[in-house]
Protein backbone atom coordinates (compact mmCIF):
# COMPACT_ATOMS: atom_id res chain seq x y z
CA UNK A 1 0.00 0.00 0.00
CA UNK A 2 1.16 3.83 -1.17
CA UNK A 3 1.10 6.15 2.14
CA UNK A 4 0.12 9.66 1.49
CA UNK A 5 3.43 10.50 1.84
CA UNK A 6 4.46 7.82 -0.81
CA UNK A 7 2.31 9.21 -3.17
CA UNK A 8 3.65 13.31 -2.88
CA UNK A 9 6.91 11.76 -3.68
CA UNK A 10 6.41 9.87 -6.67
CA UNK A 11 4.62 12.95 -7.90
CA UNK A 12 7.47 15.19 -7.02
CA UNK A 13 9.71 12.85 -9.44
CA UNK A 14 7.21 12.11 -11.58
CA UNK A 15 7.28 16.66 -12.17
CA UNK A 16 11.26 16.82 -12.46
CA UNK A 17 10.85 13.69 -15.23
CA UNK A 18 8.46 15.81 -17.14
CA UNK A 19 10.08 19.19 -16.53
CA UNK A 20 13.88 17.51 -17.29
CA UNK A 21 12.29 16.39 -20.33
CA UNK A 22 10.99 19.31 -22.07
CA UNK A 23 12.55 20.73 -24.91
CA UNK A 24 15.43 22.93 -23.83
CA UNK A 25 15.91 22.33 -20.35
CA UNK A 26 19.09 23.21 -18.26
CA UNK A 27 20.55 21.08 -16.28
CA UNK A 28 22.56 22.62 -13.75
CA UNK A 29 25.80 20.19 -12.69
CA UNK A 30 26.71 19.90 -9.68
CA UNK A 31 26.37 21.93 -6.55
CA UNK A 32 30.00 22.72 -6.49
CA UNK A 33 30.57 24.30 -10.12
CA UNK A 34 26.77 26.18 -10.76
CA UNK A 35 28.38 28.25 -13.43
CA UNK A 36 28.89 25.51 -15.78
CA UNK A 37 25.46 24.21 -17.39
CA UNK A 38 24.62 21.32 -19.41
CA UNK A 39 22.35 22.61 -21.72
CA UNK A 40 19.71 20.21 -23.99
CA UNK A 41 20.43 21.63 -27.10
CA UNK A 42 18.43 18.76 -29.26
CA UNK A 43 15.51 17.01 -28.05
CA UNK A 44 15.46 12.96 -27.94
CA UNK A 45 11.13 12.45 -30.37
CA UNK A 46 11.28 10.02 -27.77
CA UNK A 47 8.49 10.82 -24.39
CA UNK A 48 11.44 10.06 -21.77
CA UNK A 49 14.55 9.97 -23.27
CA UNK A 50 17.66 8.99 -21.14
CA UNK A 51 20.46 8.38 -23.55
CA UNK A 52 22.45 11.79 -24.57
CA UNK A 53 25.19 13.00 -27.02
CA UNK A 54 27.49 15.36 -25.27
CA UNK A 55 29.10 18.42 -27.87
CA UNK A 56 32.22 19.28 -26.76
CA UNK A 57 33.97 22.26 -28.13
CA UNK A 58 37.63 22.72 -29.67
CA UNK A 59 37.62 26.19 -31.11
CA UNK A 60 40.04 28.82 -31.99
CA UNK A 61 43.52 28.76 -30.52
CA UNK A 62 44.80 25.64 -28.16
CA UNK A 63 46.39 27.07 -24.99
CA UNK A 64 47.48 25.16 -22.02
CA UNK A 65 46.08 27.76 -19.58
CA UNK A 66 43.46 30.56 -19.77
CA UNK A 67 44.63 34.02 -20.06
CA UNK A 68 41.55 35.41 -18.40
CA UNK A 69 37.79 36.14 -19.19
CA UNK A 70 38.74 38.63 -21.99
CA UNK A 71 40.51 35.34 -23.62
CA UNK A 72 38.39 32.78 -23.44
CA UNK A 73 36.05 33.43 -26.51
CA UNK A 74 39.45 32.87 -28.90
CA UNK A 75 40.76 29.71 -27.16
CA UNK A 76 40.21 26.03 -25.19
CA UNK A 77 42.32 25.24 -23.38
CA UNK A 78 43.27 21.77 -21.59
CA UNK A 79 41.06 22.65 -17.98
CA UNK A 80 38.24 23.28 -20.72
CA UNK A 81 38.49 19.98 -22.72
CA UNK A 82 38.89 17.67 -19.26
CA UNK A 83 36.26 19.35 -17.67
CA UNK A 84 33.72 18.55 -20.12
CA UNK A 85 35.05 15.10 -20.65
CA UNK A 86 34.68 14.17 -17.06
CA UNK A 87 31.04 15.67 -16.82
CA UNK A 88 30.61 13.42 -19.79
CA UNK A 89 32.12 10.78 -18.15
CA UNK A 90 30.62 10.77 -15.14
CA UNK A 91 26.94 10.89 -16.50
CA UNK A 92 25.50 8.07 -17.61
CA UNK A 93 23.14 9.22 -19.35
CA UNK A 94 25.62 10.31 -21.96
CA UNK A 95 26.39 7.42 -24.36
CA UNK A 96 28.66 8.96 -26.63
CA UNK A 97 30.69 12.31 -28.10
CA UNK A 98 31.35 14.94 -30.39
CA UNK A 99 33.58 17.04 -30.86
CA UNK A 100 32.83 20.28 -32.34
CA UNK A 101 36.32 21.58 -34.41
CA UNK A 102 36.81 24.80 -35.16
CA UNK A 103 40.36 25.34 -34.67
CA UNK A 104 43.41 26.24 -36.52
CA UNK A 105 45.95 24.94 -33.68
CA UNK A 106 47.67 26.09 -30.81
CA UNK A 107 50.81 25.38 -29.17
CA UNK A 108 52.11 21.95 -29.07
CA UNK A 109 51.80 21.10 -25.86
CA UNK A 110 48.00 21.91 -25.11
CA UNK A 111 47.39 20.04 -28.64
CA UNK A 112 49.27 16.97 -27.24
CA UNK A 113 47.70 16.94 -23.99
CA UNK A 114 44.05 17.81 -25.31
CA UNK A 115 44.37 14.71 -27.88
CA UNK A 116 45.78 12.35 -24.94
CA UNK A 117 43.20 13.07 -22.55
CA UNK A 118 40.24 12.45 -25.65
CA UNK A 119 41.97 8.71 -25.99
CA UNK A 120 42.08 8.29 -21.90
CA UNK A 121 38.67 8.84 -22.05
CA UNK A 122 37.77 6.90 -24.93
CA UNK A 123 39.28 3.56 -23.11
CA UNK A 124 38.39 4.09 -19.80
CA UNK A 125 34.59 4.82 -20.60
CA UNK A 126 33.90 3.02 -23.95
CA UNK A 127 32.15 6.05 -25.33
CA UNK A 128 32.62 6.61 -28.55
CA UNK A 129 33.75 10.09 -29.71
CA UNK A 130 33.25 11.35 -33.70
CA UNK A 131 34.58 14.60 -34.41
CA UNK A 132 33.07 17.31 -37.02
CA UNK A 133 35.48 19.67 -38.77
CA UNK A 134 33.24 23.20 -39.25
CA UNK A 135 35.11 25.57 -41.03
CA UNK A 136 38.72 25.06 -40.23
CA UNK A 137 40.59 21.72 -38.27
CA UNK A 138 44.01 22.08 -39.17
CA UNK A 139 47.19 21.39 -37.35
CA UNK A 140 46.42 21.24 -33.60
CA UNK A 141 42.86 21.08 -34.44
CA UNK A 142 43.65 17.80 -36.63
CA UNK A 143 46.05 16.98 -34.54
CA UNK A 144 43.27 16.35 -31.33
CA UNK A 145 40.85 15.13 -34.20
CA UNK A 146 42.93 12.28 -35.12
CA UNK A 147 41.99 11.12 -31.44
CA UNK A 148 38.43 10.05 -32.03
CA UNK A 149 36.78 6.46 -33.83
CA UNK A 150 35.69 9.00 -36.65
CA UNK A 151 36.27 12.20 -38.60
CA UNK A 152 34.00 14.01 -40.61
CA UNK A 153 34.63 17.25 -42.14
CA UNK A 154 31.92 20.13 -43.52
CA UNK A 155 31.89 20.25 -47.13
CA UNK A 156 33.35 23.76 -47.13
CA UNK A 157 35.71 22.27 -44.63
CA UNK A 158 39.58 23.08 -44.59
CA UNK A 159 42.27 20.59 -42.69
CA UNK A 160 45.72 19.89 -42.82
CA UNK A 161 48.14 21.49 -41.85
CA UNK A 162 50.42 19.16 -40.74
CA UNK A 163 53.57 20.36 -38.72
CA UNK A 164 55.18 22.95 -36.43
CA UNK A 165 56.40 26.44 -36.73
CA UNK A 166 58.20 28.79 -34.08
CA UNK A 167 59.12 31.65 -34.58
CA UNK A 168 59.93 35.29 -32.80
CA UNK A 169 61.11 38.50 -33.61
CA UNK A 170 64.50 39.93 -33.59
CA UNK A 171 64.82 43.60 -32.20
CA UNK A 172 68.44 44.15 -32.70
CA UNK A 173 68.44 46.76 -35.14
CA UNK A 174 65.53 48.62 -33.54
CA UNK A 175 66.95 48.47 -30.01
CA UNK A 176 70.67 50.36 -31.70
CA UNK A 177 68.27 52.81 -33.56
CA UNK A 178 66.58 53.90 -30.04
CA UNK A 179 70.07 53.48 -28.46
CA UNK A 180 69.37 50.66 -26.08
CA UNK A 181 72.01 48.00 -25.99
CA UNK A 182 71.28 45.04 -24.09
CA UNK A 183 73.55 43.59 -21.75
CA UNK A 184 73.59 39.59 -21.02
CA UNK A 185 75.73 37.20 -18.27
CA UNK A 186 75.36 33.92 -19.24
CA UNK A 187 76.90 30.39 -18.17
CA UNK A 188 77.05 28.85 -21.57
CA UNK A 189 76.89 29.91 -25.03
CA UNK A 190 73.19 28.32 -25.13
CA UNK A 191 71.65 29.79 -21.92
CA UNK A 192 69.74 32.94 -24.29
CA UNK A 193 68.79 30.55 -26.98
CA UNK A 194 66.01 32.48 -29.69
CA UNK A 195 66.98 36.07 -28.02
CA UNK A 196 65.29 38.78 -29.72
CA UNK A 197 67.98 41.11 -29.03
CA UNK A 198 71.08 39.21 -31.09
CA UNK A 199 70.93 37.12 -34.43
CA UNK A 200 70.35 33.30 -34.37
CA UNK A 201 74.00 31.77 -34.70
CA UNK A 202 74.18 28.52 -36.83
CA UNK A 203 74.34 26.19 -34.22
CA UNK A 204 71.68 27.86 -32.61
CA UNK A 205 68.89 27.10 -35.71
CA UNK A 206 70.65 23.41 -35.40
CA UNK A 207 69.18 23.29 -32.13
CA UNK A 208 66.03 24.80 -32.43
CA UNK A 209 65.45 23.11 -35.90
CA UNK A 210 66.25 19.48 -34.31
CA UNK A 211 63.29 20.39 -31.80
CA UNK A 212 61.63 21.50 -34.38
CA UNK A 213 61.98 17.64 -36.12
CA UNK A 214 61.40 16.18 -33.32
CA UNK A 215 57.96 17.63 -32.73
CA UNK A 216 56.94 16.92 -36.65
CA UNK A 217 57.81 13.32 -36.11
CA UNK A 218 55.40 13.13 -33.34
CA UNK A 219 52.78 14.81 -35.23
CA UNK A 220 52.96 12.31 -38.10
CA UNK A 221 52.92 9.30 -35.60
CA UNK A 222 50.04 10.69 -34.15
CA UNK A 223 48.25 10.90 -37.50
CA UNK A 224 49.46 7.40 -38.35
CA UNK A 225 47.88 5.96 -35.14
CA UNK A 226 44.86 7.64 -35.48
CA UNK A 227 44.27 7.09 -39.27
CA UNK A 228 45.30 3.51 -39.57
CA UNK A 229 43.59 3.32 -43.16
CA UNK A 230 45.79 6.14 -44.78
CA UNK A 231 48.84 5.02 -46.64
CA UNK A 232 52.48 6.34 -46.20
CA UNK A 233 52.33 7.92 -49.62
CA UNK A 234 48.94 9.94 -48.29
CA UNK A 235 50.86 11.04 -45.59
CA UNK A 236 53.78 12.32 -47.43
CA UNK A 237 51.68 14.34 -49.72
CA UNK A 238 50.78 16.20 -46.68
CA UNK A 239 53.97 16.64 -44.55
CA UNK A 240 54.67 20.46 -46.15
CA UNK A 241 52.28 21.75 -44.57
CA UNK A 242 49.62 22.22 -46.68
CA UNK A 243 45.96 22.66 -46.11
CA UNK A 244 43.19 21.20 -48.11
CA UNK A 245 39.80 21.11 -48.85
CA UNK A 246 37.50 18.16 -47.46
CA UNK A 247 37.23 16.16 -50.63
CA UNK A 248 40.96 16.07 -50.87
CA UNK A 249 41.27 15.31 -47.46
CA UNK A 250 38.66 12.36 -47.73
CA UNK A 251 40.40 11.30 -50.62
CA UNK A 252 43.97 11.24 -48.53
CA UNK A 253 42.30 9.21 -45.89
CA UNK A 254 42.48 12.35 -43.63
CA UNK A 255 38.74 12.20 -42.66
CA UNK A 256 36.26 9.39 -43.08
CA UNK A 257 33.20 11.53 -44.25
CA UNK A 258 32.19 14.24 -45.85
CA UNK A 259 29.30 15.96 -43.45
CA UNK A 260 27.73 18.17 -41.62
CA UNK A 261 27.30 18.25 -37.27
CA UNK A 262 23.55 16.58 -37.37
CA UNK A 263 25.58 13.84 -39.59
CA UNK A 264 28.68 13.11 -36.90
CA UNK A 265 25.78 13.17 -34.11
CA UNK A 266 23.56 10.11 -35.68
CA UNK A 267 27.34 8.47 -36.19
CA UNK A 268 27.81 8.84 -32.65
CA UNK A 269 24.32 7.11 -31.91
CA UNK A 270 25.48 4.37 -34.09
CA UNK A 271 28.15 3.76 -32.70
CA UNK A 272 26.64 3.97 -29.26
CA UNK A 273 24.06 1.36 -30.64
CA UNK A 274 21.36 3.76 -29.59
CA UNK A 275 18.97 5.09 -31.76
CA UNK A 276 17.92 7.93 -29.99
CA UNK A 277 19.15 10.54 -27.14
CA UNK A 278 18.94 14.43 -26.61
CA UNK A 279 21.98 16.16 -27.65
CA UNK A 280 23.44 18.40 -24.74
CA UNK A 281 26.54 21.04 -24.36
CA UNK A 282 28.31 22.39 -21.61
CA UNK A 283 28.35 25.69 -21.12
CA UNK A 284 29.65 28.58 -19.04
CA UNK A 285 27.67 31.54 -18.45
CA UNK A 286 24.44 32.63 -20.46
CA UNK A 287 23.41 32.31 -24.29
CA UNK A 288 20.40 32.79 -25.85
CA UNK A 289 20.32 30.39 -28.07
CA UNK A 290 19.99 26.43 -27.45
CA UNK A 291 20.91 24.33 -30.62
CA UNK A 292 23.24 22.13 -31.60
CA UNK A 293 25.49 25.37 -33.36
CA UNK A 294 24.57 27.38 -30.08
CA UNK A 295 27.82 28.59 -28.11
CA UNK A 296 29.75 26.98 -25.34
CA UNK A 297 30.97 29.92 -23.63
CA UNK A 298 30.19 33.10 -22.88
CA UNK A 299 32.81 36.10 -23.26
CA UNK A 300 34.51 37.91 -26.36
CA UNK A 301 34.29 35.89 -29.75
CA UNK A 302 36.62 36.03 -32.36
CA UNK A 303 36.26 38.22 -35.55
CA UNK A 304 37.75 35.95 -37.50
CA UNK A 305 40.74 33.50 -37.53
CA UNK A 306 43.63 36.33 -37.69
CA UNK A 307 41.67 37.80 -34.22
CA UNK A 308 41.98 34.72 -32.67
CA UNK A 309 45.61 33.25 -33.38
CA UNK A 310 46.65 37.11 -32.53
CA UNK A 311 44.80 36.68 -29.40
CA UNK A 312 46.42 33.17 -28.71
CA UNK A 313 50.23 35.13 -29.65
CA UNK A 314 49.65 37.38 -27.43
CA UNK A 315 49.20 35.28 -24.75
CA UNK A 316 52.51 33.63 -25.35
CA UNK A 317 54.37 37.16 -25.70
CA UNK A 318 53.21 37.95 -22.55
CA UNK A 319 55.35 34.76 -21.33
CA UNK A 320 58.50 36.10 -23.12
CA UNK A 321 59.84 32.91 -24.36
CA UNK A 322 59.27 31.14 -28.17
CA UNK A 323 57.02 28.64 -28.12
CA UNK A 324 56.51 25.80 -30.40
CA UNK A 325 53.31 25.52 -32.26
CA UNK A 326 50.87 23.34 -34.10
CA UNK A 327 49.39 25.86 -35.57
CA UNK A 328 48.04 27.06 -39.55
CA UNK A 329 48.66 30.64 -39.86
CA UNK A 330 47.00 31.89 -42.86
CA UNK A 331 48.41 34.80 -44.85
CA UNK A 332 51.90 34.06 -43.96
Amino acid sequence: MITRRGTRWLLIVGLLALVCAAPGCVYVAGFGTPDVETVVVASSPAWFETNRVAIIDVKGFLASEDAGSLFRGYCTTIADVRERLDRAAEDWRVKAVVLRVNCPGGEVTASDIIHREIRDFRASTGKPVVASILSVGASGGYYVATASQSIYACPTALTGSVGVIMEYFNVKNLLAKVGVEPVVVKSGEMKDIGSMTRAMTPDERRVLQGINTAMFSRFVDVVRAGRPGMTEENLNAIKDGRVVDAATALKLGMVDRIGYLNDAIEEAKQLANITSADVVLYRRGKDPYSNIYAEASAGAQPENWDAAIREGLNVLTKRMSPAYLYLWRPGE
